[in-house]
């Protein structure tokens, strides 16, 4: 039997800058994804979800449209398999496997992500694809985008493939070049869900991303054909034009360059665990994502409040929005004490949602288990 696992990732500053060319920091974390399976004789894909408790299958000698794959897990799955086969021409073994997951559905921690990223590592190791990691995330997104119906950028399916032990991943998702960026070994990890179930509305992400594109258009008719997305504007270029794109186009922009600017400085901030610039930054990009780009909510407000008040050196939502979590750095002699009071703080404010918090670690990316 063949095992592979996956890690889901936190972002550490850089949201919704992926899908503009621009820069992102995720952490692969310790909560992750497992597939075990066995190979079939045939092209039969039998698939059994042991967190949902869910059964699916589908061959991959005739992959169905994903209209004609019922939602959920099955379809990410397949979307990998399609796209495999059409890059590579070849078509893929079958298999029987069984899907277990600590990673919390609907959290904003890339659970898809890690179940594309987990069988497209089986498939390359089953029918020796030789496919890099790189061009798997590639591939992951492809399925993502045709299969899932999610325009996402590519940080989430780079993060869990390419991420290394003990490291942040700088990504320019224009260029695809990375840079392992060292932890803080003193700084803790803190996943502090909401309860507030993810509903990433899929029509509110894509229509960001059509307000983003909104605004390249207009920037393109005042700056040239140069602009090629948002990444391409510096902050003075943007404190001069920004005035004359009409809203809401205006304010997403204004997110996404000025975010961009505070991923690169996050990275010297984070190199010299400089924690005053760590919080600085931290907290400013959630108040962009809040009120700029509007894919907060108040739970998540009262999360970062909450970590805050708990004495974290910085805190602000990750993932998509729209409910799910923050994510938090903490000095880990202080973890215990912080768990406590963040919890506290929380649960007073918000009654209604039941919170979770998890301490990770910062993990490699997918790989194959050790034999089992």
């Amino acid at each position: 039997m063949l095992c592979v696992r996956a890690p889901g990732r936190v972002n550490l500053i850089g949201e919704h800058t992926d899908y503009n060319d621009g820069y992102v920091l995720p952490v692969a974390i310790s909560l992750e994804t497992r597939v075990y399976a066995r190979p079939r004789e045939d092209t039969r894909c039998i698939l059994y979800s042991d967190t949902l408790d869910e059964q699916a299958e589908f061959d991959l000698g005739a992959i169905p449209e994903p209209a004609d794959l019922p939602s959920g897990f099955v379809r990410y799955v397949a979307g990998v398999a399609w796209a495999l086969q059409r890059y590579t021409g070849r078509t893929l073994t079958g298999i029987e496997a069984t899907i277990t997951s600590r990673l919390p559905l609907g959290a904003g921690l890339s659970s898809s992500a890690a179940l594309e990223a987990a069988f497209a590592v089986l498939w390359n190791r089953l029918d020796d694809l030789e496919l890099n990691q790189g061009m798997l995330a590639i591939l992951c997104l492809e399925a993502e985008h045709v299969y899932a119906g999610v325009q996402c950028g590519l940080m989430d399916q780079a993060a869990s493939l390419l991420s290394e032990v003990g490291h942040a991943l700088f990504f320019d998702t224009r260029t695809m070049a990375t840079q392992r960026i060292p932890l803080p070994s003193d700084w803790a990890i803190v996943v502090a869900d909401t309860g507030k179930p993810r509903a990433l509305a899929e029509s509110e992400y894509n229509t960001r991303r059509a307000q983003c594109g909104a605004a390249v258009q207009a920037l393109q008719k005042l700056l040239g054909e140069e602009v090629r997305a948002l990444r391409d504007i510096s902050p003075e270029q943007a404190a001069l034009y920004l005035p004359l794109v009409e809203e809401p186009a205006r304010r997403r922009a204004r997110h996404v360059i000025g975010e961009n600017a505070r991923v690169l400085e996050f990275l010297n901030a984070l190199r010299h665990a400089d924690a005053a610039r760590v919080r600085r930054l931290m907290l400013a990009s959630h108040a962009s994502l809040r009120d700029d780009y509007e894919v907060s909510c108040a739970e998540l407000d009262v999360m970062v409040e909450a970590c805050m008040h708990a004495g974290a050196i910085g805190a602000r939502m990750t993932g998509a929005g729209f409910g799910g979590a923050c994510i938090a750095l903490v000095e880990r002699a202080q973890r215990e004490r912080f768990l406590t009071l963040a919890e506290q703080h929380y649960r007073a404010r918000v009654p209604h949602y039941e919170p979770r918090f998890w301490v990770c670690e910062a993990v490699g990316g997918a790989s194959m288990c050790p034999e089992v």
